[in-house]
């Protein structure tokens, strides 16, 4: 069973499951937005252990955006790969152009360095899809993945070329970049949860989510499987490459992709332009 043929088992097929799916995408207010393997697990659960805290809800919500941000009275807020994951796999240029599903809604936009996208989506691809959804398909080696239609360069840079180029859409757009959620993160939070409406929150609480939220402690709450889900929990707790939380390093692209391949990226993100510049 391929990749898609699984999603499609597990969600199109599945009525009670599209139905409440529709009606949560219809409520939100707020669509935090990133292709896959950007960095959006850590700002759930910095986001997720900054609102518990903030409003004192229980941390069993802590991944779960939308209930919690509905729990707490703030704009309704979810995660979305807005149609760019792996299990679906559709072509770069499949892509959809027409944002105006989100007109009058609030945007974030999560990036990071399309070398080390590539870098995590082939280890979430090869070490994780395959063994968490119960499907075998062939992934090729990294300079293949680089090179896929399906999962590769062009296919990162067109969405984020998609986005560059609807970016004044939505009625607001915050730019997040995963780099700048290293060097900065408590401002990066901050900014986030001003952005969803929660306003004159402490700097102790910024600080615990902070700290929470950092790679040894999520690691750890990942090897125990804290959480009881399926978001943040390894293939193989044997494999270090086979978890969600892997390794957290900006150019860490430079220890598997070949210079070969490097040229091969530039060319690509050169060729379109370069959406929201990375050198």
């Amino acid at each position: 069973m391929t990749v898609l043929e699984r999603w499609v088992k597990d969600t199109a097929f599945n009525f009670k499951f599209s139905r409440r799916l529709i009606k949560k995408i219809v409520g939100t207010q707020v669509h935090i937005i990133s292709h896959p393997k950007s960095g959006r697990t850590w700002l759930r659960v910095l986001l997720g252990k900054a609102l518990c805290e903030h409003f004192n809800i229980d941390e069993k919500w802590l991944l779960d955006t939308y209930k919690l941000t509905f729990l707490a009275n703030i704009l309704p807020t979810q995660f979305t790969h807005d149609r760019s994951e792996i299990k679906i796999g559709s072509n770069w240029d499949e892509l959809e152009s027409d944002k105006s599903n989100y007109r009058n809604k609030k945007v974030v936009f999560i990036i990071r360095d399309p070398r080390d996208v590539l870098v995590s989506t082939y280890f979430h691809a090869t070490k994780r899809v395959n063994a968490l959804y119960g499907v075998n398909e062939d992934f090729g080696s990294i300079s293949e993945f680089v090179r896929s239609d399906q999962y590769g360069i062009r296919k990162i840079i067109a969405f984020y070329k998609v986005w560059f180029d609807n970016q004044t859409l939505p009625s607001d757009f915050l730019l997040i970049r995963y780099e700048d959620m290293h060097k900065e993160t408590a401002a990066c939070l901050r900014s986030v949860l001003e952005f969803i409406g929660v306003k004159n929150i402490s700097e102790e609480t910024i600080i615990n989510a902070v700290n929470f939220s950092r790679f040894e402690n999520m690691k750890k709450l990942e090897r125990s499987e804290q959480f009881q889900s399926r978001m943040l929990k390894a293939a193989d707790p044997n494999d270090e490459e086979s978890y969600k939380v892997r390794r957290g390093k900006v150019g860490g692209y430079s220890d598997y992709i070949s210079q070969q391949d490097l040229e091969f990226i530039e060319q690509v993100i050169v060729e379109a332009g370069n959406p929201f510049c990375y050198d």
